[in-house]
């Protein structure tokens, strides 16, 4: 689809296509390049439309079945992700068009294929040379975001795993982290469904510490409550420098009001040692010693040893 060429019939025969191919049930998969780059030149278009006020909900919401059919489990697929970066999903109108459809009064499922967009996307909307959105329509976004991961549906793994990734994004900019609703934090009870080979994710934690500055100005808490419990959660992913800081500061709230929340830490780390060791235990001999069983078996011993670290100061021990 070369769009700009296209007539009105041309997109409405597009707009046919794309819920024919990808109505629930049908089953249909993108394999090839050129076939991404094609849906993604019509979510562009019709994202367009959205933001301008046309309604194109359904026409985006089967398009973007069409892309996300492809990520399955805690990565996408390579060959989303090399289409992505090839596009411009940063210029305004679509960032709009996005915007537009994370109103609460859009269908659910639309609005969640718009979270699992923007999962996708969130490199070049948090790690961009200047900021997509005014800080007032940042703010906006990010409430919009909260009011689905939270209120709506937070619940779905799915949801888990894509919000936190999206959380790490915008800890990453100076910009966005300003505009994180207060509820958006508790997001981080799931880190542990962060893609850690993400450079949002590494950053963070190489930089734990100017983020616990950061969190520590917030008037809430929620943020230094739940920044705080993930450097715990990744404990051995941490320097030397952060991890005698993480220590000292459980210190002092082990002898305080601080001893419920670093309990609560405790137990979210337990109960991902709990799941982490059912999945070790579900592989197969011949899984066990190629990369992903390998990595696997390591995840668990760290997660181990962070929970062992933490029971120490809490005196919780196993």
């Amino acid at each position: 689809m070369a769009y700009e060429n296209l007539t009105d019939q041309h997109w409405a025969a597009a707009r046919l296509a794309i819920h024919g191919a990808f109505q629930e049930g049908v089953g249909v998969k993108l394999s090839r390049p050129g076939e991404l780059k094609e849906v993604f030149k019509f979510l562009d278009y019709h994202l367009g439309l959205q933001g301008a006020g046309e309604a194109h909900g359904s026409s985006i919401r089967f398009a973007l079945g069409g892309v996300l059919a492809k990520s399955r489990g805690n990565r996408p697929d390579p060959l989303v992700v090399k289409c992505v970066k090839k596009f411009d999903c940063a210029n305004p109108s679509f960032v709009k068009g996005v915007r537009s459809i994370l109103r609460p009064t859009n269908h659910i499922t639309l609005r969640g294929r718009a979270v699992g967009l923007i999962a996708l996307i969130f490199d070049q909307w948090f790690d961009s040379p200047a900021p997509v959105m005014k800080p007032e329509e940042m703010a906006e976004f990010c409430e919009r975001l909260a009011v689905f991961a939270i209120d709506d549906v937070t619940h779905a793994p799915h949801v888990q795993r894509r919000g936190v990734t999206i959380l790490f994004g915008m800890l990453r900019s100076p910009e966005w982290r300003e505009h994180i609703a207060t509820r958006f934090w508790s997001m981080l009870a799931y880190c542990a469904m962060a893609d850690e080979e993400q450079e949002s994710f590494k950053w963070c934690l190489r930089n734990a510490i100017e983020l616990l500055e950061f969190t520590r100005g917030l008037p809430d808490g929620e943020g230094l409550k739940w920044w705080y419990g993930t450097l715990w959660f990744h404990y051995d992913k941490l320097d030397t420098t952060i991890r005698d800081e993480v220590e000292r500061i459980a210190r002092d709230m082990s002898l305080g009001d601080g001893l419920s929340d670093l309990n609560l830490y405790h137990n979210l780390i337990e109960q991902e040692v709990v799941r982490t060791r059912q999945e070790v235990a579900e592989l197969r001999n011949e899984d066990r010693l190629d990369r992903p069983g390998i990595g696997l078996r390591a995840r668990l011993i760290a997660l181990e040893g962070n929970y062992d670290r933490l029971g120490r100061i809490t005196g919780r021990r196993r």
